[in-house]
């Protein structure tokens, strides 16, 4: 995963991927800095895995790492 912040210049962003990203397609979720500045990269890091961490699931055979 990367998080970036940067400037906006003419309604448009610009993001410089690393040489060894590999993949072919992204899912880009633009937010304004101002609002959501607060998360911190930990916070950020568990957004997909909510089904994995979550305490409603503790009696749940399910194997929620494969989702």
């Amino acid at each position: 995963m990367i998080r970036e912040f940067v400037k906006i210049k003419n309604h448009r962003i610009d993001l410089l991927l690393p040489k060894d990203f590999i993949y072919d397609e992204v899912e880009v979720i633009v937010l304004p800095k101002a609002e959501f500045d607060y998360w911190n990269s930990e916070e950020v890091a568990q957004i997909g895995k909510i089904g994995q961490v979550s305490k409603s699931f503790e009696e749940d055979d399910e194997d929620y790492s494969k989702w």
